[in-house]
């Protein structure tokens, strides 16, 4: 997730340029940047598609490969409720440590553990609402799926009949498979979040020693348009585009 504080300067370069999530999905251009007084960026201003604006905090904002990527809000609540719960946890185990070897009196023990037992739990809480959240955005990826699905089924078929050149046939399928392996990327990383979610209001959850850079997807990088021939298509085109496999008999 993202670390690092963003700056107008760092920003400004990228205004007028596309804005894309971690799966590859384009989230719509860059318009405008609210930063603090020292240059902080506080949040920026997105258009979509319908030119409708809408707001991104900065804490879903940053620069990779050259691209500016935003985060969905579920996975920023996901990353700082885990965050802050391995950091409680660490808090506990040295806490614990400490009151072991008589390092601290006993009210001071009860004390602090009092205060970390409620913010376990305040987290614990926050983790059950996030999923829910999750879970909603899970079912509307899986309907969203079911839509390409038809659609793909329906392009295929137009194809299949001679409706359809082979040309318009691949623009409209790489568009539609692209779709689909951007949903299939959100809704692994949606699982494997929701995992952790689980084993944390188990409390089986273990702090990280170190940053954990599995917790981020790598964000996809937009396909590249795939090149058509320009020779004549084959009678009974090949709609998956599976090849028979030649056998050769070798007598013994």
């Amino acid at each position: 997730m993202p670390a690092h504080v963003l700056t107008v300067d760092e920003l400004q370069e990228f205004i007028g340029e596309t804005v894309y999530d971690p799966y590859g999905r384009v989230v719509g251009q860059l318009v405008s940047i609210d930063s603090d007084v020292d240059g902080t960026v506080l949040s920026v201003a997105v258009e979509d598609d319908h030119r409708e604006v809408f707001f991104i905090e900065a804490d879903a904002i940053h620069i990779e490969g050259g691209r500016l990527i935003a985060w969905p809000q579920w996975r920023v609540k996901a990353h700082k409720v885990l965050a802050s719960y391995r950091r409680a946890l660490k808090r506990m185990k040295s806490l614990e440590e400490m009151y072991s070897r008589n390092e601290i009196p006993s009210t001071v023990y009860h004390e602090m553990k009092k205060r970390l037992d409620k913010n376990i739990e305040r987290l614990k809480e926050e983790a059950k609402k996030l999923k829910s959240m999750m879970t909603t955005r899970i079912h509307e990826i899986e309907d969203n799926n079911l839509k390409l699905d038809r659609a793909i089924a329906n392009l295929k078929v137009s194809y299949m009949s001679g409706e359809l050149s082979e040309r318009a046939y691949k623009a409209a399928i790489e568009r539609l498979r692209a779709a689909k392996e951007s949903n299939t990327q959100e809704l692994e990383d949606l699982k494997n979040t929701r995992n952790k979610l689980e084993a944390l209001e188990a409390g089986t959850i273990a702090p990280a020693e170190k940053p954990r850079h599995e917790e981020k997807p790598v964000a996809k990088q937009p396909a590249a348009p795939a090149a058509v021939s320009e020779e004549k298509a084959p009678s009974a085109p090949s709609v998956e585009g599976i090849q028979p496999i030649p056998v050769k008999l070798i007598e013994g």
